[in-house]
Parts: C-alpha cells; structure tokens; sequence
C-alpha cells in the first residue's frame, strides 16, 4: 500500500483534483481531499511537492514497430535543415549499422530543408550507396531510396503508380508496396530488439497504454506476431497495455489470430495526405486543379470489408485525411451498421483532417470516434504555410477540435509515430494552440482527456484505466508540475518525472531472452 499526498489530477468527468490517493495492490483504493483513519498506519507515503500525479498517458494511433524499428535500430533525419545536412547525417548513421541486410530512415521532408525538395536518388548514393536504404517522407506515404534499394524491387513494385525510378522517389501505390518490400528485408533480430526497446522509449514519455497498429509487409506478418508477443510481455513485466490493430483487409486473418480489432493505415488505409497531395478530396488542390488525390480501394471494396468486420464483432479503424475520404470511411461504416447494428461499436476514424459539417453530423449520429493527432498541427515537418498553398481557405476548418467536443464526437489522441515523435505533451500542446483556427483549441482539461480517458474509452478499457478513481487501475505518469496552472503555450515545458502501472514504477531494460519468457507465460492473454 503507498499514499500520495498532493495535487492529484483525476481526469474523471467532473475533473476533481483531489489531495490524497491510496494505491493498494494495483488499484485505487481511495481518492478524497481528507486520509480516512484507516489508512494512518500506512508508512509509505509520497509527498509530491510541487509535482502532480494523474492518469497514465495512451497513444491512440501508432505504428509501434515501424516507429521502434526507426528509433532504436535505425535513424531519422527530421533535425536536417539542408539536403547536405541529410547527406551527413545518412552518412554517418548508416556507417554505424554497416553490416544491417537494410536501412530504414526516417523524417525526410520538402519543407524544412532550404531547398524546399526531396534528395534524390543520386544524392544518397553519394551518401549511402553501400546498402540498400529507404529514408520514408514525415508523412509515412512517401519515401526516397538510394540506388540499392531501388534495384532490390521486384517488377510487380516497378509496374504500380507512383514508382520514380530517376529520382527513386515512392508515392502512391508504390510506396505502399514498396515499403513492404523494404520492410521484408529488415533482420527479425532488429525487429526484435526494436520493439523491446520501444516499450521503454514510450514509458520515459508517460505512456502506459498504445493502440498499436501492425502489418506492414513483414513476411508472414511478422510485425504483427512480434508485437503480439511483445505486449504480453510487457502486460505481464511491467502492466504496459496493448492494444492490437491489424492492418488488413482479411478479416478471416484477424479472427484466426483471435484478435478484436483491425484496420489502421496501409492496407485499410482509404486514402493518401498531404505531404504527397494524394489525400483524396472533393474539391481539387489549389495548386493542382486537376487533382483530387487518390483511393486506395473502390468504394464497394471498402464496404464489404466493413460488413465483414462488423459482422464479425470487430471494431474498425480507418484512416481517412482528406474530406472525400472521410466521407468514404463514414458511407462504409454506416452501410455495416445498416447491415448488421451495433450500439457500441468504437469504430473509429483515424486523422479526419478535412471534414465536411454534413460527416461531423453523422460521425455524432452514429456514435463514430475519431483520433487525432494534435501534435501533427504545430509540427514544422508541414507548416501551415504549405497546407495554405495546397489547400487554400480550407485549411482554416482542418481538424475542427472544438466543433467536435462541442457536438458530442469522442476524440482520442495519438501521434502516428514515426510521422511525429510519440509524445503526449507535445499532443496536449497542439490541441490547446491550434494553429489553424484558434477558436478550435480546447482547454488543458480537455485535452489531457485526450490521451488519458480517450484513449482508455477507444479500446473498452475505460472502466479500468483512463481516471484516477477508486476501484480502477493504479496506472499513472508524474509530471514535474501542474499543467492546470500553465498557460497553453507553456504547455511544452512539461516534463515525465515517473511512470507508475499498477502501482509500481515502471522497469525498463526488457532484453529478448525475457521478452519470451515473458510472454510464453502469457501467452493466453488477448491484447
């Protein structure tokens, strides 16, 4: 049993902060203003000072072992504000990973390099030509490869729409595939190492619980299989929670893994973004008059996938950035709960955006949920300058935050890691200084909501986790202070002091040999 005594943010409903909260055995024994004499023999006590304890942080949308593969084993590029300064930093960072069969980088992007373009082909070959290299776009659907690599493709990759072999750049239906190829080559031991270490890179952030989404060409969905493996273990080491997306339009290969949930991006991705002017819209792009962007199905494909997965008892994730595209995601889901009604379904659209007030109607009618990635918005990777030149006067109703609260939608927060740094901070701080239309921000109380009740409510976990309340789980992230008592654009100072899961502080350094062990314990789980 351990008492703290502080300014304890319970994040529940009526957003009561409170001064005490007893943990015994895991949960929540008590939170109260006032210690009940029953618990005055208790000598482990936790003053916090100046510090303040609430509700673990979630992730509600993250490509965990893509962003782990990146951070641990491999690199990014995102700190590069020149092509030459990527050149050094490809050329630098691959010299330490010489004898890997494949290099997976990360960041590249037009806008923040002085040159306002990609590198090309040519310019990784003389900063990297020794291995095969894929340095993937911030936006996660568009990527750069260097000689190598672009060899390595089969013709069925070479053959789709997209495939720039001068420049080596991948767009459209060839980064989709090509970046499976890529992925296919990467070692099963990096994987492995990945994916145990990006567990303790998400804790260092307050995160105790992440909506993974998996299957990204890995073969025999290995991705899928490791992460599967690996959350159990964490869920038995250290109480991390898990909870699986796959990302496939095979219903059938989600039930026979038994899993309760499926879609994400890639294969169940309905459109493209920004970053590559492939979002699909109604309306063309302001500089390109002929374009709407792109599906990535038919419009019939994607409703029979959602019959099939409803029927099916699982819960749906669609990503869906631009307006015609949301629109898509919202006719599919309406068609399945037509065709076979559920009351709580938590399906769930993923970034919405662009959105037209006719789709935020029926999202609210429907009891459809959307995740948002708020720490996207303020991110310099794509400025709101470039969003403006692309997209015109719409930008200004870009990811309606306010609008949503207002009209009753559930919105969670996530980052889409890699595309930005898994950081709930910096998601809280985007959410409350939206930088498209001010009027859109939400408080600091709505947007902790967020990434704590949220995310815990998105996957059916919000009678255990989410709040500090009596009965529930002791999961919960210190910070160094209150962030009730900052402005929002001090919001960014924040800092993680501690993550408690079930009461105890979290323990980083799973190596592979424990992570087996680990999760052949329990193996039974479903995450």
């Amino acid at each position: 049993m351990r008492i703290y005594h502080g300014k304890i943010l319970s994040l529940d409903s009526e957003n009561h902060v409170y001064d005490y909260l007893v943990e015994d055995r895991g949960r929540i024994a008590y939170v109260g203003d006032e210690l009940p004499p029953r618990y005055g023999a208790c000598t482990d006590v936790l003053e916090l000072g100046h510090r303040v304890l609430l509700p673990a942080f979630g992730d509600g949308h993250i490509h965990f072992s893509n962003w782990a593969l990146i951070a641990v084993a491999f690199f990014d590029v995102r700190a590069a504000r020149t092509i030459g300064e990527i050149q050094d930093i490809v050329r630098q960072q691959a010299a330490r990973r010489r004898k890997a069969r494949a290099i997976v980088a990360f960041g590249v992007s037009r806008h923040s390099v002085a040159e306002k373009r990609l590198i090309t082909r040519d310019e990784l070959d003389r900063a990297w030509p020794h291995t095969p290299l894929i340095l993937i776009c911030y936006d996660g659907h568009s990527a750069v490869c260097n000689s190598k690599m672009m060899d390595r493709f089969p013709a069925a990759v070479r053959g789709l729409s997209g495939f720039d072999a001068r420049n080596g750049h991948l767009f459209h239906e060839a980064y989709l595939a090509g970046m499976d190829h890529a992925t296919s080559l990467v070692s099963p031991l990096d994987l492995v190492r990945s994916i145990a270490g990006g567990f303790d890179r998400l804790a260092a952030r307050g995160v105790g619980m992440m909506h993974a989404v998996e299957g990204v060409g890995f073969p025999r969905d290995l991705d899928v299989t490791l992460a599967a493996t690996a959350a159990r273990a964490q869920a038995r080491k250290n109480g991390f929670q898990t909870r699986l997306f796959f990302q496939t339009m095979d219903v059938g290969k989600v039930l026979r893994r038994k899993l309760p949930r499926v879609g994400g991006c890639f294969a169940t991705a309905v459109d493209g973004c920004f970053g590559a002017c492939d979002a699909a819209l109604h309306q063309p792009y302001r500089h390109e008059p002929h374009n709407r962007g792109i599906f990535f199905q038919t419009e019939a494909e994607l409703v029979d996938f959602a019959k099939k997965a409803n029927r099916a008892g699982l819960q749906i994730a669609m990503h869906a950035i631009g307006d015609a595209a949301v629109s898509r995601a919202v006719r599919a889901i309406a068609a399945a709960l037509a065709d076979f009604p559920r009351s709580d379904h938590r399906h769930t659209v993923i970034h919405a955006s662009l959105i037209t007030p006719r789709d935020l109607e029926k999202i609210a009618e429907l009891g459809i949920a959307v995740t948002l990635q708020p720490g996207f918005l303020v991110s310099p990777q794509e400025p709101v300058a470039y969003l403006a030149h692309i997209l015109g006067d719409r930008i200004r109703k870009g990811s309606p935050l306010r609008t949503m609260l207002d009209m009753g939608i559930h919105v969670s927060g996530g980052s889409d890691a890699p595309v930005i740094d898994p950081d709930p901070v910096e998601g809280i701080y985007g959410a409350c200084n939206h930088p498209y239309d001010p009027e859109q921000s939400l408080t600091v109380f709505e947007s902790l909501r967020m990434f704590t009740w949220e995310v815990a409510r998105g996957s059916f976990d919000e009678k255990e986790r989410g709040s500090l309340e009596a009965g529930k789980v002791a999961d919960m992230v210190m910070l160094d202070r209150n962030p009730f008592s900052l402005a929002p654009a001090q919001l960014r100072s924040l800092e993680v002091k501690t993550l408690f899961l079930a009461g105890k502080r979290y323990r980083p350094g799973m190596g592979t040999g424990e992570l087996l062990r680990y999760a052949w314990i329990g193996r039974k789980e479903r995450i």
